[in-house]
């Protein structure tokens, strides 16, 4: 048996052995060798350290000796004190040979495995030397001090990571009831993923994490690890996560709630309305109560009429700790798995809830209209009231229907003045019906639809408009600054056939009308508002759910108040426009949410035919709005008689409760 030179170089940083099949042709000239990985041509110029070796000539052979060395080494390795090398060294040179090293190292002139066991235990110490091809550069105390530190932290994040992988794997195997070490941090870096993705703060070690755990790199794959550690629930709101409002209130947000309540004194300067007839008429299981009506009707027709608003800016003072909540909330957030409220319950449901018999500070509108709805003169004021009626819609509808109830049916009589007085200014009732999800105890899912054009709604509604509106008449004349809102023109006006079905037909014509709406906005400069068939509109009468109907509510206060510092123009744009965007983004995550316990409601019942509303056709596309759940879709190609106003069958197909929308199959016609 002949002898043949075993190499050790390095590939990908990791020390490697070959087998020399064939001496170079020419000096400097690649040769073939053999590896654990299969041949390649390999330079001299790359290989560390060379030995004759014993050839077995056969291939399987060949490895085995390639394995036994490259062992041999690697313990030779784990016996070196680099450390004790490194000491000896201090003060004799930056730079040492291999050779140089092994000797201190070993005590003798070293041979192949010494200078091959050297360059190992260098490689993967990192701390005392710094490798280099020919020689070994020593690092001073403070490198190596460093180094140290830096491979602790390594070897500290490998087993955070080795570690929680592994709990994250047994959980979703379900074969694991203990929490590791790091288990919160573990639980923060998921968490941040699952809802900011690449936007987290540190992605790299969450996906890390996951892959460990065997689970997809992905924020749908730390999902489903947050879930089986019982972070997330099964139907987990990530878009609430998104917006930070899933945090409940602080200690010292709550502190400072209850301090407000206890502290708080009516003023003396209030205007006593508390001998009003006043009502409030709110949905059905309602907490907070924070609008309220009053009426009545002298000798000549002219209407008395009081809007009452909950005084939340004589509360909550600005830049107070509460503000500063209710600021970073924008709006309440009312889902059918959770409620979220702008300020604490404590106080909204109490001094800020206008409840029955109980004496109230509100911020009332008092206005005179003539009998066709013309405001007569009005005025804001600070006031004291006392509810005399609380009521559902509900309940006012049936009251209505019995037509035996004067103060309602006066108040119903005013809102269809004033419905029509703004139509007849070119606004629109689109009043639509609305899906309402409810979530029974034991998870169970049931959907039904409100009726937005009942005469209770349509009352309260109006009488809300108008208060808005004169709100934004106000202020614009007083040039005080004021989130106005827009809305423009309609880009076309749709028509319906009016032969066929008329509930029917109007509900079509108020979907396809929908769709041609203006794009609305906020802007600091009174503009039409096309949609009501207003001049300038804005929002104040829910400033316990809405901020910046909050921020316009102390503006209209500084008028009866001279005493009170009005928003200046640029703080009223930094408040309000940041507090319209967040809104704006609640809004599509409480959309999202009703569509996602929609579409686990049709999962149910794939297979199931339901009817839809055919509303508009362009070219080839179709809307249709399944009424069942107002649930709008696109369908392409439908036949021509499948006309708007018309009804047709359609077929579920597929419903995921995490795609935006379910699919269905066109049927026929009804």
């Amino acid at each position: 048996m002949t002898e043949r030179p075993v190499v050790e170089f390095l590939e990908s940083g990791e020390p490697t052995l070959a087998w020399s099949l064939e001496p170079p042709a020419a000096p400097g000239k690649s040769f073939l060798a053999l590896t654990l990985n299969g041949q390649l041509r390999l330079s001299p110029g790359r290989i560390l350290v060379a030995a004759q070796v014993t050839d077995p000539e056969e291939k399987t052979l060949r490895l085995n000796v390639l394995k036994e060395i490259g062992q041999r080494r690697d313990l030779l390795a784990k016996t070196i004190d680099l450390e004790e090398v490194w000491a000896i060294l201090e003060g004799e040179g930056l730079e040492f040979s291999f050779e140089t090293l092994a000797g201190l190292a070993f005590g003798h002139d070293p041979g192949p495995d010494e200078l091959s066991a050297i360059r190992r235990a260098i490689l993967s110490d990192g701390i005392f030397f710094a490798f280099g091809p020919l020689a070994a550069k020593r690092h001073t105390e403070e490198e190596a001090a460093q180094k140290r530190r830096v491979k602790a932290k390594k070897k500290s994040h490998e087993e955070f990571v080795a570690q929680g992988g592994q709990w994250l794997k047994e959980s979703v195997e379900k074969r694991v009831a203990y929490e590791p070490q790091g288990a919160a941090t573990a639980k923060e870096l998921l968490i941040n993923f699952a809802v900011k993705e690449d936007g987290a703060n540190d992605p790299r070690t969450a996906k890390e994490l996951l892959k460990a755990a065997a689970l997809p790199e992905t924020p749908e794959g730390a999902y489903r690890a947050l879930v089986a550690i019982g972070e997330f629930s099964p139907h987990e709101n990530l878009d609430i996560r998104r917006l930070g409002l899933g945090q409940p209130f602080t200690e010292a947000e709550m502190a400072e709630a209850k301090r407000v309540m206890s502290e708080y004194a009516l003023e003396p300067n209030r205007l006593d309305l508390t001998s009003l007839p006043l009502i409030t008429i709110d949905s059905e299981g309602a907490k907070e109560f924070d609008d309220g009506l009053s009426l009545k009707i002298d000798s000549n027709g002219t209407y008395h009429l009081g809007l009452h608003i909950a005084d939340v800016s004589a509360i909550v003072k600005p830049d107070s700790l509460l503000d500063e909540a209710a600021r970073s909330r924008a709006a309440s957030v009312y889902l059918p798995d959770g409620r979220y409220p702008m300020l604490p319950e404590v106080l909204t449901e109490t001094l800020l809830s206008l409840k029955i018999g109980e004496i109230r500070p509100a911020f009332s509108l008092l206005v005179e209209l003539d009998p066709l709805g013309e405001p007569l003169k009005y005025d804001f004021k600070p006031s004291l009231i006392q509810v005399k009626r609380q009521m559902s819609f509900d309940e006012a509808d049936v009251l209505l229907a019995k037509g035996d109830d004067a103060e309602l049916e006066s108040l119903r009589r005013l809102g269809e003045i004033l419905l029509r007085r703004r139509l007849d200014y070119g606004g629109s009732n689109l009043a639509l019906p609305q899906l309402k999800v409810h979530l029974e105890p034991d998870g169970a899912i049931v959907l039904g639809v409100t009726a937005w054009d009942t005469p209770a709604r349509i009352m309260v509604g109006e009488m809300m408009v108008l208060a808005n509106h004169l709100a934004a008449e106000t202020l614009a004349r007083e040039k005080l600054a004021c989130p106005f809102r827009y809305q423009e023109k309609p880009r076309s006006y749709p028509t319906m056939d009016r032969g066929q079905d008329q509930p029917k037909a109007d509900l079509a014509l108020a979907l396809a009308t929908r769709r041609q709406i203006g794009r609305g906005g906020v802007d600091l400069f009174p503009s039409p508002h096309w949609g009501l068939g207003l001049a300038s509109y804005t929002q104040f009468t829910s400033p316990i759910r809405r901020y910046a109907d909050l921020l316009v509510a102390r503006q209209l206060r500084t008028l009866a108040d001279p005493s009170l510092s009005p928003y200046t123009v640029q703080e009223m744009t930094t408040l309000a426009f940041a507090a319209d965007e967040l809104y704006r983004d609640i809004r599509k995550a409480q959309n999202a949410r009703i569509r996602y316990f929609l579409n686990l409601w049709l999962a149910t019942r794939v297979g199931q035919e339901f009817i839809g509303l055919i509303f508009e056709r362009r070219d080839q596309r179709t809307r249709v709005c399944l009424t069942d759940f107002m649930l709008e879709l696109d369908f392409f190609k439908l036949p021509p008689e499948a006309r708007p106003g018309k009804e047709a069958r359609f077929k579920l197909l597929a419903a995921d409760p995490k795609a935006v929308n379910p699919r269905f199959e066109y049927l026929g016609l009804l």
